[in-house]
């Protein structure tokens, strides 16, 4: 009987990693479909539709729910006002889907008709002195209209987080490729950064969404009084290429499909040469910046993923 039990055990796991990839496979069609569904109706019942979707989810995601009151609770406080931006987070994330599917759809001048911004020239100004620059945003309102606007302008690169599965990671790799943007995958061994460092030397814009540490050894910063780490990525191309490090992001219409771009000016640590010390320092300017945007628009923060370390783990961020 010892035998039999550790038998079964042997064999159970790739049973159940057969079942997850059948799994993970069926959430990547759903998404297919829903992309092909998305740009085929008309747009306020596409809304709709999304906005039903998102406010069950909200209502039956009770794990996911408590995560962005907890992301969201030193910013908008507690009680009536938290749950009301949480609720209004999870349909905006819905609408960055929604906005996202049917992006390809949109013609140059329907975007630029969308389109506004604060400091935008700043771009044109940077990119005329023969050099890239690195743009850093969070996961905020909608990043791929943003670089599409970008895109269709200056040469742009980005750089991805490899989805699951693979089918839908390489749907908007596609995607993304349709609408002006070089994509480079962030992936173990692939050397972004000596890739976006080349595209920055040609002239090109580096943009990547920087507020989620995916690697683990991350730059621990202060946000909101609390405790987080951000990505090193901006602050060591930015220091290794002598390139300005421009903080930016596009904020969704209320339910006009428009988009707002804040471009601010770029971070000033008043320091040369990539050491531990100066990535620290422009790594804590750039989420003194993501406060400030964040703080505009709290609920279209797309943070469905635990942001804030342990209380006893000290920031050790320079002053």
């Amino acid at each position: 009987m010892c035998d039999g039990r550790r038998a079964r055990f042997v064999a159970r796991p790739p049973r159940d990693r057969m079942i997850r990839r059948i799994k993970l496979a069926l959430v990547g069609v759903g998404y297919l479909i829903g992309w092909r569904l998305a740009r085929l109706a008309p747009r306020r019942l596409v809304q709709r539709v999304f906005d039903a979707m998102s406010t069950r989810t909200w209502r039956r995601d009770e794990r996911r729910r408590a995560t962005v009151a907890e992301n969201l609770s030193p910013i908008v406080g507690v009680g009536s006002g938290l749950e009301e931006a949480v609720r209004r987070a999870f349909i905006l994330y819905g609408r960055y889907w929604m906005e996202t599917f049917r992006m390809q759809d949109l013609s140059s001048a329907e975007l630029g008709e969308r389109f506004t911004g604060e400091n935008l020239a700043m771009l044109d100004e940077i990119h005329k002195r023969g050099h890239g620059g690195v743009l850093a945003t969070p996961h905020l309102g909608n990043w791929d209209a943003g670089g599409r606007w970008v895109a269709e302008r200056w040469p742009l690169t980005v750089v991805v987080e490899v989805l699951r599965p693979k089918m839908l990671f390489d749907r908007f790799v596609a995607h993304r490729r349709s609408l002006g943007m070089t994509i480079v995958p962030l992936v173990r061994g692939g050397d972004a950064t000596t890739k976006c460092l080349a595209k920055i030397r040609e002239g090109s814009y580096v943009a990547l969404v920087s507020d989620r540490d995916l690697s683990g050894s991350g730059v621990p910063v202060r946000m909101f009084g609390k405790t987080t780490k951000l990505p090193p990525g901006p602050a060591v191309l930015s220091l290794r290429a002598g390139v300005p490090l421009i903080p930016a992001c596009i904020y969704q219409g209320a339910d006009d499909g428009t988009w707002h771009a804040w471009v601010m000016e770029p971070i000033n640590g008043g320091v040369e040469g990539e050491t531990p010390e100066n990535v620290a320092l422009l790594t804590q300017r750039l989420a003194e910046a993501f406060e400030r945007m964040i703080e505009r628009e709290p609920a279209q923060w797309h943070a469905f993923q635990r942001m804030w370390l342990p209380s006893d783990s000290p920031a050790e961020t320079p002053a």
